[in-house]
């Protein structure tokens, strides 16, 4: 029996958490159908003897890749080339899946056929203590055309969608390397080119946060504002490209850099050195977005941003709600709300 799902599991000094990812992969019903690939980015802890203890107890499941550190990117890269399953998803090292909806899941994914699969996520807030998943009640129809249905942007996640490996082959695709965040582009560019969708109303993705060590957290983002800046710097290349993109490609596209610009812009202008390059790049990613829909953009700076050095360029934009926003929470700021 051929592979029915390959996971890639980037893995960089992953040793506290790796033995849990890779214990929740495995439930015998489906061994014979799952590869996981676990792709060590040059770790310098035992992370690459976890994986090898693995790969001896379980052959006819789990591939090791060791490579050199390149980042997020290199790992996807290196695990596409090797991929023999019909669907292919990412799982963060120090995340997990839910056991007991895998049997159903790897049962689901081999009776359709389909470019592109949304399963459900959960978020685990370790300082919260919190539990949070993601419901699918507003989700119209179980399969989606994607050049005649709205794709419902709330499950642009990495950790919601798989991709049919035909798909990401036909494409070429390939993350950059070197940076972090490309799994932005993992949801971009082949949910755009992709034809249809499948929802799996199960649970899958287990995403853990609370740490101050994530890439999302506010000290490793303020370490790697650039990354995000090349992050959007790609995305707007690939979205003026030639691939053959669905009806949602736009809106996509569009959600993605407003997010992405949620993330970078205060960032930017709360740490770094001022950057002629990255101000360009930041305002052409505005502009761009504001072309497509003005409203898109809305959020994005209505909660963080306080950049007075944004003021005018709202202004001179015709953006007056964004123009007084940052303001109004200054104000708001000062006297003690």
């Amino acid at each position: 029996m051929g592979k029915v799902l390959s996971v890639c599991v980037p893995s960089y000094n992953m040793e506290k958490y790796l033995n849990q990812c890779i214990d929740s992969f495995l439930v015998p019903e489906i061994l014979d159908r799952l590869e996981l690939i676990i792709v060590n980015d040059g770790s310098t802890d035992k992370t690459l003897s976890i994986a090898n203890d693995y790969k001896t107890r379980y052959p006819q499941t789990i591939v090791v890749i060791d490579k050199p550190n390149g980042h997020y990117g290199s790992c996807v890269n290196a695990s596409l080339k090797v991929a023999t399953g019909k669907y292919f998803r990412i799982v963060d090292a120090d995340d997990w899946v839910d056991s007991s909806t895998l049997e159903t899941i790897v049962d689901s994914l081999e009776a359709v056929d389909v470019d592109c699969v949304c399963t459900k996520r959960a978020v685990h807030n370790m300082k919260e203590n919190t539990v949070v998943t993601d419901s699918f009640a507003d989700v119209p129809n179980k399969c989606m055309d994607l050049n005649r249905d709205q794709f419902p942007m709330l499950f642009l996640r990495m950790h919601n969608l798989m991709f049919s490996l035909s798909l990401l082959r036909r494409i070429n695709y390939t993350q950059s390397e070197g940076i972090c965040y490309t799994d932005t582009e993992y949801v971009y560019t082949p949910l755009s080119c992709a034809r249809n969708v499948a929802f799996i109303d199960k649970s899958m993705y287990q995403y853990y946060v609370g740490r101050d060590d994530q890439s999302m957290s506010p000290l490793q983002l303020k370490k790697n504002a650039s990354h995000l800046v090349r992050v959007i710097q790609s995305i707007q290349r690939q979205h003026q490209g030639d691939f053959t993109f669905n009806k949602n490609e736009e809106g996509i596209w569009s959600t993605l850099i407003s997010r992405l610009l949620y993330l970078v812009v205060p960032v930017y202008l709360l740490y770094s050195k001022k950057d002629e390059d990255i101000e360009l790049t930041l305002r052409n990613a505005i502009d761009s977005v504001l072309q497509y829909d003005k409203s898109s953009l809305s959020g994005v700076f209505s909660n963080r941003f306080w950049g007075i050095p944004y003021v005018a360029y709202w202004y001179r934009n015709g953006a007056l709600l964004n123009c007084l926003l940052p303001v109004l929470r200054i104000i708001r700021k000062a006297r003690g709300h």
